[in-house]
């Protein structure tokens, strides 16, 4: 077996047996809080999920004509990806080492998009993941988040279609993030000595997530159905 293969599977297994289920549920938690339904529905536009797309997330609140309505979706979907990774940094991580650190990154950062979209308060369904997504990569390393927003903006803006800038960004974002680490270790809030691979796999994954949400929007670019932003 190559031995880049044996080391990413000797990460998986360690990042499975040595982290904290605590945390790991509370981050899901926090994730699954529709803010998107939840400020259409305190602002009179009653459920999102009605309306446009059918999505919870920023772009489809944007569809109901209010920007700002929008921009707190938006606002408030990365602060859920950003928030709790700082607070676990701040009050409980920077105790423990730091081998344990990117484990619990990696989970925490996999539960809350999970939780996004799969929300228990929304029957296991929910969002795309982006915005959450985007608040993490903000917590894990800011340049990659700037150039990986770059990207979004310069598809979408292209095609007219966020859901594209989205796959493009989500797609480029574990690659900027590996080119990152390769020039320094600077460019993130912490540093994973032993388990360097940890944040990237994670990153992998929720591409992955994202691209299988997207699934109907592919559906519709393909068709040429897909709503322009």
């Amino acid at each position: 077996m190559p031995f880049y293969l044996e080391n990413f599977i000797s990460d998986i297994i360690i990042l499975i047996s040595t982290t904290s289920p605590y945390l790991i549920i509370l981050g899901f938690l926090i994730g699954s809080i529709p803010f998107g339904l939840l400020v259409s529905i305190i602002a009179g536009y009653g459920d999102i999920r009605k309306i446009g797309s059918g999505n919870i997330g920023a772009t489809n609140v944007l569809r109901t004509g209010n920007r700002s309505l929008a921009a707190l979706t938006l606002f408030m979907d990365l602060s859920k990806g950003f928030l709790p990774l700082y607070l676990n940094k701040i009050l409980i991580i920077d105790k423990l080492n730091h081998e344990i650190i990117s484990l619990q990154y990696a989970f925490t950062c996999l539960a809350l998009v999970l939780g996004h979209m799969y929300s228990p308060f929304l029957k296991f369904r929910g969002g795309k993941g982006v915005a959450t997504s985007a608040g993490i990569l903000i917590f894990l390393s800011w340049p990659c988040f700037i150039l990986t927003i770059l990207i979004w903006v310069l598809v979408a803006f292209a095609t007219k279609k966020s859901s594209l800038g989205a796959l493009a960004a989500s797609l480029s974002a574990p690659i900027f993030l590996w080119s990152l680490k390769q020039i320094s270790d600077v460019n993130t809030l912490y540093s994973f000595p032993k388990l360097y691979n940890s944040e990237i796999i994670v990153l992998v994954i929720i591409m992955i997530f994202i691209w299988f949400k997207h699934i109907p929007n592919i559906k519709r670019v393909i068709n040429r159905e897909e709503p322009k932003i």
